[in-house]
């Protein structure tokens, strides 16, 4: 292809024919007899003019993806399969444990590890459902955000964190996610201290001196539970 086109949605018009023409002739070359006897007894005008409305919605890097895959085929695809090869593979269950992670990171005022884009703008309305639900709970609203995302195509650069505070007296974590927190975070001391005889706060003073001292290592919720523990102590 000569050059990129600029659409962006389904309801752009039809891709210029010159272009089909072109992706046609690719195919010829890379799969010869094969690519001719799939179309066999097929109207070659009507072909053309039916790929070029269908690929309508695809951006130029896109289409160019695309392209480049045809290199890894055996066979030529069909319309459905080259459109499934314009369009980026995530795997929705990888997808969203790389967004949890990344969600927990923004909270800590990272960037978090985002592979694609369109994980982020999928996950970043969903950050309260993240904390609250497992993964069986949003699989099918998760699933739907991400290939909504994936379909656009293009996407704004994924923006700074801004680093907030939990509202006083609120963690806005279930349960079972602030003791998983907990775990990952390695607060274990608010379990093991509950035992001891001497002094049931150490750990969050521990904590809170780490904090004094400019320890970076030390996440807000480690800082959080420490507060909320030594509430009314001596710390």
């Amino acid at each position: 292809m000569n050059s990129e086109p600029s659409l962006t949605s389904t309801s752009a018009p039809a891709l210029p024919i010159h272009w089909i023409e072109s992706l046609f002739q690719r195919m010829t070359f890379a799969y010869g007899a094969k690519f001719a006897d799939q179309w066999k007894g097929i109207d070659p005008d009507g072909l053309k003019r039916h790929w070029a409305e269908k690929l309508a919605g695809l951006t130029g890097e896109q289409l160019k993806a695309g392209v480049a895959k045809l290199d890894t085929l055996d066979w030529p695809p069909s319309l459905p399969q080259f459109i499934r090869l314009c369009k980026p593979t995530v795997e929705a269950v990888a997808a969203y444990y790389e967004a949890l992670a990344g969600i927990e990171a923004r909270k800590r005022g990272e960037m978090g590890k985002w592979s694609h884009p369109a994980i982020f703008w999928a996950a970043t309305p969903m950050a309260y459902d993240f904390d609250q639900m497992t993964y069986s709970q949003i699989k099918h609203r998760w699933e739907r955000a991400l290939d909504e995302q994936l379909d656009k195509g293009e996407w704004r650069d994924i923006p700074k964190p801004v680093l907030a505070l939990p509202e006083p007296g609120k963690t806005g974590l279930s349960r079972e996610k602030a003791a998983q927190l907990v775990k990952d975070y390695g607060a274990e001391g608010v379990v093991k201290s509950a035992t001891s005889k001497t002094d049931h706060k150490h750990w969050a003073k521990k904590i809170k001196a780490r904090q004094k001292r400019g320890d970076k290592s030390l996440t807000l919720i480690q800082i959080k539970f420490a507060d909320e523990a030594l509430v009314g102590a001596d710390a």
